[in-house]
């Protein structure tokens, strides 16, 4: 680059025939070269950028999937990964496409159609296990999420697991 500089200068300072024209094509050149310095940093950046953002997002996902039967409050959240809450709200809802809460209430409800699948206890115990705290909101979650209440839920057909509990088999050995 300092090459084409200097080149520069001195064809200004020759002042041969067409001094202008060859200065800025050298000039053209350098500017180039200059916008394709720039555009490779500049990727090296959105590309490091990128992966602390995934890193933090990884990070909050780790702690909801560890703590989602507990109440979790969105600045705790920010504390855990070391930043503010209304910074955490806008990576995470532009990264994953729904609010903290959004997310926190998709894996609860994720884990009580696990509860409500492989087990027969009650939904009040399935919905406080998975951290909501009153009953109302867990209907609403729930049903917000799949489309129906979580006792529907339970005795469709394809949760053959949850069925088969309400059986009472008795084997005889010698057989």
């Amino acid at each position: 680059m300092a090459g084409k500089v200097l080149k520069i200068l001195n064809i200004m300072r020759d002042g041969e025939e067409f001094y202008l024209e060859e200065a800025k094509g050298i000039l053209a050149s350098l500017l180039v070269e200059i916008a394709r310095i720039n555009r490779i940093s500049g990727e090296e950046k959105y590309s490091e950028d990128k992966g602390k953002i995934t890193d933090l997002i990884s990070r909050c996902q780790d702690y909801i999937s560890d703590h989602y039967m507990e109440d979790i409050r969105i600045d705790e959240l920010a504390k855990h990964c070391h930043i503010s809450e209304t910074h955490l709200r806008r990576i995470f809802t532009s990264y994953m496409k729904m609010s903290p809460l959004e997310y926190i209430n998709t894996i609860r409800i994720q884990a009580a159609c696990d509860y409500l699948k492989k087990t027969d206890q009650p939904i009040a115990d399935v919905a406080h296990k998975c951290g909501f705290t009153t009953n109302s909101t867990f209907n609403r979650n729930f049903r917000q999420i799949t489309g129906m209440t979580p006792l529907e839920w339970r005795k469709r057909p394809e949760n053959y697991e949850q069925q088969l509990l309400k059986f009472d088999i008795h084997s005889e050995e010698g057989w």
